[in-house]
C-alpha cells in the first residue's frame, strides 16, 4: 500500500496540471471570442455612421448558405457603389503574410501560430455573396474585399497594397472617391436579396461554430 502512495500522488499531480491547463486554454479561448466580438462591434459602429448619412446598408454577423454549410460574413457594407465585405481580425502581436500564400503567420511572444489567409478567406464570402445575388438576378455588382485588424498592438508585416488595414484607417479608407461614386446599384433590393438568403436557424449556426472549431483543433494537431 505504501508503494502505492508516490504513484497515487504523480497520477493526481499529472491530472490536476490536466485541469489547469485545460483551465488555461479555456479562458484564453472565451478572451479571444471577447475581442473578436467587441472588435467586430467597432468596425460595425464605423460601417454604420457612414452609411447612415448615405443611405446605404449595413449587414453584420451574416451566415449565409454555402453548398450544405454555412459562411459567416462578419461585415457587408452595401451602397450605390457597390458592395464592400470586411472581415475583422482581433490579433495582437506580429502578423506576417502575402495575399495569395494560403497561410499566414502570427508571432506574439514566444507563441506562434499559423492560420488561414484572411484575404483568401474574404474572396470565399465575395464569391458565396455573388452566387447568391446571381440567383436573384443580380449580376456584374462591384465588390471589394478588406480585412481590417482592430488590436492596436498588432503589428502588421505585410506587402504595400494588400487590402488590409487597421481599425484606425477605416474612417478614412472609407473617405475614398470610390465609395462616393453612384453606379446606379439598388441598394435595398441587393439588401433584400442577401436577407431572403440569410442563415438564421440557431442549429445551423451552432454546427457551423462546431465545424471551425473542429478546423481549428485538426490544424493545431498537425501543427505539433
Amino acid at each position: 500500500m505504501n508503494g502505492m502512495i508516490p504513484y497515487l500522488i504523480m497520477a493526481g499531480a499529472a491530472v490536476l496540471a490536466a485541469l489547469i491547463l485545460t483551465g488555461v486554454l479555456l479562458l484564453r479561448k472565451q478572451k479571444l471570442r471577447r475581442l473578436g466580438v467587441e472588435g467586430e462591434r467597432q468596425v460595425a459602429a464605423v460601417l454604420r455612421r457612414f452609411a447612415a448619412i448615405r443611405s446605404f446598408k449595413v449587414m453584420n454577423d451574416v451566415y449565409l448558405p454555402l453548398y450544405d454549410q454555412t459562411t459567416q460574413v462578419d461585415h457587408i457594407l452595401i451602397g450605390f457603389f457597390g458592395l464592400l465585405v470586411v472581415e475583422t481580425k482581433s490579433y495582437s502581436g506580429a502578423v506576417y503574410g502575402e495575399p495569395k500564400k494560403k497561410e499566414w503567420l502570427h508571432v506574439i511572444g514566444s507563441q506562434r501560430h499559423r492560420f488561414y489567409n484572411p484575404v483568401m478567406q474574404n474572396q470565399g464570402h465575395i464569391d458565396c455573396i455573388r452566387h447568391l445575388l446571381g440567383k436573384e438576378n443580380l449580376y456584374s455588382i462591384q465588390m471589394e474585399s478588406l480585412v481590417v485588424f482592430t488590436r492596436k498592438k498588432a503589428e502588421l508585416y505585410l506587402p504595400k497594397g494588400a487590402p488590409v488595414i487597421r481599425l484606425s484607417q477605416l474612417k478614412r479608407f472609407l473617405r475614398q472617391p470610390r465609395f462616393a461614386e453612384d453606379k446606379g446599384y439598388d441598394v435595398e433590393k441587393i439588401y433584400e436579396a442577401l436577407k431572403k438568403h440569410q442563415v438564421t436557424d440557431k442549429k445551423r449556426i451552432a454546427a457551423h461554430a462546431q465545424n471551425v472549431e473542429a478546423i481549428k483543433s485538426r490544424a493545431s494537431g498537425e501543427k505539433k
